[in-house]
């Protein structure tokens, strides 16, 4: 197994902002997203690739229900990531910048009352730049181990508007600091990664609402093979580990958690002189609490250039 069957998933050391918005005043952090979209980021989420120019697109679709709620969301990502011949504390240092365009779509069912329509069902809609976000990252290898720290600043580009239900954007500039590390073998093919991070974010001047700090964990335990195939499983857990707060928080301290399980799948291939990557990632939530729950599909293409 050639290591560069691997590069497909170097992008695992930076965060994304391309996270689903929606109108939820009954969940934890405001409208139950997060900036950092869980379990994009696995596997080979410790691995940092060689010197270089990379790019990333990646398409997403995500159906997700909460009381009262349903969203339907489809994103492309485009990435590009630089990593550079100096070393600084003895890693590969690199930087990745991640420009989401989202399509979001939100349907609230009609209220009722004694089986007459109080309120009319809605649904509304939008397409637009999301929030971007830009990652500096440090990794190191040492045989079979590497390790990857990610600083990840996230601004808020996306189309909001606080009298809309439906958004491309959360309008809170977030921070996010992660270390990562993965097992890879590249004789036998075994992979074992993880990644442990936390978000902080910053008030939403438009709503006067601070949401609290988000912890997640991703996981990975995946197998390649001779061909350039691979194939695993992954998932993540969120908690929510400090109160939301502000005059625009009208429920309360609600803190939101969630897990993830589903598999893996890629396949690396050389068309003349340029190598191609193909992954793609299906996660299952459950045990959620103030969160919107569902189902994430993502299909990666990715090459050096």
């Amino acid at each position: 197994m050639d290591m560069r069957h691997a590069l497909h998933y170097a992008l695992g050391t930076a965060s994304f902002a391309a996270a689903v918005f929606v109108y939820s005043p009954s969940n934890a952090v405001e409208y139950g997203f997060s900036e950092y979209f869980l379990g994009l980021t696995i596997p080979m989420s410790g691995y940092v690739p060689p010197p270089g120019a990379y790019f990333w697109d990646s398409f997403l679709l995500y159906n997700g229900k909460q009381p009262g709620l349903t969203s339907s969301l489809q994103v492309n990502i485009a990435q590009a990531g630089w990593f550079f011949d100096t070393e600084i504390f003895g890693a590969t240092a690199g930087f990745v910048a991640t420009i989401p365009f989202i399509g979001n779509k939100n349907w609230i069912p009609p209220k009722l009352t004694n089986g007459a329509v109080e309120r009319a069902a809605q649904t509304d809609g939008i397409a637009s730049l999301g929030d971007t976000d830009y990652a500096a990252v440090l990794g190191w290898h040492a045989g079979n181990n590497n390790w990857a720290f990610v600083l990840t600043g996230f601004v808020p580009t996306g189309n909001y508007d606080p009298n809309r239900f439906v958004q491309t954007g959360l309008n809170r500039p977030a921070i996010d600091i992660k270390g990562a590390y993965t097992f890879f073998n590249p004789v036998t093919g075994a992979e074992i990664s993880a990644a442990l991070g936390i978000t902080f974010n910053a008030r939403n001047n438009k709503t006067d609402y601070q949401s609290g700090a988000e912890l997640h964990f991703e996981w990975a335990l995946n197998q390649h093979f001779a061909g350039g195939w691979a194939a695993g499983l992954g998932g993540y857990f969120y908690q929510q580990v400090s109160d939301d707060y502000g005059s625009g928080d009208l429920v309360g301290p609600f803190r939101g958690r969630a897990a993830a399980i589903g598999p893996l799948l890629s396949y690396s291939y050389i068309e003349g002189q340029q190598q191609l990557n193909l992954s793609g990632r299906w996660f299952h939530e459950f045990g959620v609490v103030n969160r919107p729950e569902g189902d994430t599909i993502y299909a990666t293409l990715n090459f050096p250039l």
